[in-house]
Parts: C-alpha cells; structure tokens; sequence
C-alpha cells in the first residue's frame, strides 16, 4: 500500500508558506519513480488480462528509472532562456545527461529480464551509439520518429523523462512563476498526460495538470476545457459503478467544441490514483468516451498506440 502522494504534500507546503497558500507550481519529489512503480504493481494486480503483464514491465521500468535519478547530479541547466523555465524538451537540445540514463535504465531492464517480449527492443536501445541515440530523442520528442523505430520509443523516452524530471525536483514556485496560457507545463513546455484534483485541506478541489516529460505539476481551473479554454461544453465521462482500481477515480473532461478529452483523476475517490500509471490502468474510459467521437488528448509516453 503506497504511504504518501508522488507530488509534495499539501500540509508540507501548508506549513511553509502558509494555511491559505495555493501553489501554481508543485514540483515532484525524489522518488517519483519509484512511488510511480507501486503504483503500478498494485493497478496490474488488480488486472485479469494480459495487460497487467505490461503494467508489471512499466513497475521495473520505473524502478530503473529511479536507479538512474539517484545516479544524476543534482545540476540545473541555465534556466528561463526562452518561454519556458527549463530547457524546452522540443528536441532542439538532448541532454548531457540523456545517453547515461539511458545505459542505466536498459542495463537494469535487461538484468531484471521483465517482459521477455521487450527483450529485443531493451537490447536494441542497449546497442545504440550515443550519437544515434541522441538523434533518435530528438525524433522523439518532435512526434517523428520512423515505425521501424517504435520499439525503442518507451526506452528513450524514460532516459529523457529522468533527466527532465531531476532538474524539476530542484525547482520550486519562486522560479515556476504562474502563466496566462496552461495548455502546456510552464517547465519544459511537455504536453500534460492528465490532470488530478485534490481532496481535502485548504487545496480541496483544486485541479492540477500533470506533465508527461517532466512530472512537474500546474494548476489549471476547472470547468474548462484544457486545449481550447472553452467552458460551454465540458463534461465529464466515467465508468458507472467501478468501484475499484484505477477507473474508479478516473473521469475524462469532454469538450463540445473542440472534440477532445482529457483524463482527470479524482483523489476523492482514488487518493492513490498516479496520473501516468492510472491513465495506463483505465483504457476502458478511453474507449467509451472514443466511442461517443472524442478524441484523446494528453501524452502518455508508455502507451504504445495512441
């Protein structure tokens, strides 16, 4: 059973700055990943189909990939040089600290031998040269990677989740200042992969997106559409009567006018719901809310079709 949120506590926060303080910013803490890989464990147990034998890989990958965080430098790249605070994860700049991440999670992958099925792939991406490498990353984070390419997709982009994803743990909301325009993360410019909303406290209801590159989080209001800032046509989409699992606090914002959705997680009724993971562990709303002519919105590195 997991103890404790993948995002700094409300009453941690509450103490330092104050009872009536709400933060634009929240900043992951230090073992996101492997928060993210209980989080897993528990959703694929609670599977019957083969798909929790994907959610058991994505455990090990998110064991792998704090391994490599605990092995990066805690150093912040110069920040704020162009609209977002970070180094854009536009693909115009790797990383120095990409390829070794990379080594050190494939590394890990393929000692754990979890998913014999991505055991190619795993090698493949253990193969590449930093320079291959680094172009490839670059594709990925552009959207235009080749087919040939998409089993080495999750692999390179859980390296350069790590890397982005350490720079924001040293970031705090006095250089995460708030934005007019939230439909992308103020720190690296990533697309949000869902949104939670708090329960309880002083921060009751409050909705926050959740990056898919850098695992930062940005409050963004409710009742709004988050791609087209529409507030006519929202609604949101649920399983009825999922009593457990990731569907039970999931919903997706529908919008009228644009056509889109995105996931929205409910720590009222699922205080452990983890926006990655329990996006992976709640298809079944995707395909009801597809079926009705929505289309998804927000990017998750780990799903392999979207």
């Amino acid at each position: 059973m997991q103890t404790s949120s993948p995002i700094k506590q409300a009453e941690q926060i509450a103490i330092e700055k104050g009872l009536f303080y709400k933060p634009f910013f929240l900043a992951p803490v230090k073992q996101i990943f492997a928060q993210r890989a209980v989080r897993f464990d528990e959703l694929a147990a609670e599977e019957n189909g083969d798909w929790s034998q994907y959610l058991r890989l994505l455990a090990a990958l998110s064991r792998a990939q704090q391994y490599a965080a605990d092995a990066l430098p805690e150093e912040l790249p110069p920040l704020k040089q162009g609209h977002t605070v970070l180094p854009a994860a536009d693909g115009s700049r790797i990383p120095l600290e990409f390829y070794p991440a990379l080594r050190r999670i494939v590394s890990q992958m393929a000692a754990a031998q979890e998913g014999q099925y991505f055991q190619t792939g795993i090698q493949r991406a253990a193969d590449l040269p930093q320079q291959e490498a680094e172009a490839l990353a670059a594709q990925v984070l552009q959207g235009e990677y080749a087919q040939e390419d998409a089993p080495l997709f999750i692999w390179i982009h859980a390296a350069l989740q790590v890397v982005w994803t350490v720079w924001a743990q040293q970031l705090d909301d006095k250089q995460v200042l708030p934005v007019t325009e939230r439909e992308v993360c103020p720190c690296c410019g990533g697309e949000a992969v869902a949104s939670v909303v708090l329960a309880n406290g002083d921060w009751n209801n409050l909705r926050y997106l959740h990056c898919a590159v850098c695992n930062s989080r940005w409050n963004a209001l409710r009742a709004q559409c988050t791609f087209c800032k529409d507030q006519s046509g929202i609604a949101l989409q649920e399983i009825q009567n999922a009593t457990n699992g990731a569907l039970r606090g999931a919903r997706a914002e529908s919008c009228e006018r644009c056509g889109h959705y995105r996931k929205m997680f409910m720590l009222q009724y699922q205080q452990y719901a983890e926006p990655v993971a329990d996006d992976l562990a709640s298809l079944a709303l995707d395909i009801l809310v597809g079926e009705a002519g929505y289309l998804r919105g927000g990017h998750n590195p780990f799903l392999p079709i979207e």
